[in-house]
């Protein structure tokens, strides 16, 4: 699946608190798929003892490796930025894959940078409009677009190595080490588990992340073909 497929499993992972790893991510092709998936993992809460524990220490393991310290103390509720540096942030987060099976949400630029890039890219159009009123020509603003475009993906380029602040839903270490239980089991489950309560859910999240229409969203719709996701 493409962009669009990507945030419709992110935010079906924050609704119920799991992980889907690539591996399952590149095998899931219809809505029912995606519902088997969450609903397995909603069943596990009562079958399966809680993996937190390990979890966390595999995930501790991993921040002593990259800080090259085999004593290092940590607790769940340590915030990340706390303990690791920018290069060793960025260190965790290339190794973090080995935990959660799939890529961790980036890193975000810090919050005065993100409102600058924004507010230069609206000001680019405006910017070249004044400068050169004959760009009001119906047919050289489509080319003026183009141009803001391009230099929204040229900023994103050139900043993405200000990328160090810890993504929402990763800003504590137990934050992350509920990411690597949401793999096994749901940390976040409903309180109706049946399937058909799952449907409906992951049928809500759908219609709203791909604007279709929810008569649309049927257990059989495939997300490419007749939902497109592109």
């Amino acid at each position: 699946m493409g962009l669009d497929g990507i945030e419709l499993v992110m935010e079906v992972e924050d609704e119920f608190g799991i992980t889907i790893p690539d591996s399952d991510m590149e095998e899931m092709r219809t809505v029912g798929d995606l519902v088997a998936i969450c609903f397995d993992r909603i069943n596990a809460t009562t079958t399966e003892r809680c993996p937190s524990l390990p979890c966390f220490f595999s995930l501790r393991r991993l921040v002593r490796e990259v800080l090259n310290e085999p004593e290092l103390k940590i607790r769940p509720r340590d915030k990340v930025e706390d303990y690791l540096q920018v290069s060793d942030r960025k260190s965790l987060w290339r190794r973090l894959p080995e935990l959660l099976e799939s890529t961790p949400r980036e890193l975000r630029r810090p919050p005065w940078l993100r409102k600058t890039l924004v507010l230069t890219v609206l000001a680019f159009p405006l910017v070249l409009i004044a400068a050169f009123p004959l760009l009001w020509a119906a047919e050289i603003l489509v080319l003026v677009l183009f141009a803001t475009f391009g230099f929204g993906i040229a900023l994103n380029l050139l900043t993405i190595r200000f990328r160090t602040e810890t993504p929402d839903g990763y800003d504590t270490f137990g934050d992350i080490t509920k990411r690597i239980v949401g793999l096994k089991i749901a940390t976040n489950p409903p309180e109706n588990v049946d399937y058909e309560n799952v449907f409906l859910i992951v049928k809500r999240i759908v219609v709203e992340q791909l604007g279709v229409e929810f008569e649309e969203v049927v257990p059989e719709a495939r997300f490419v073909e007749d939902l497109g996701v592109g």
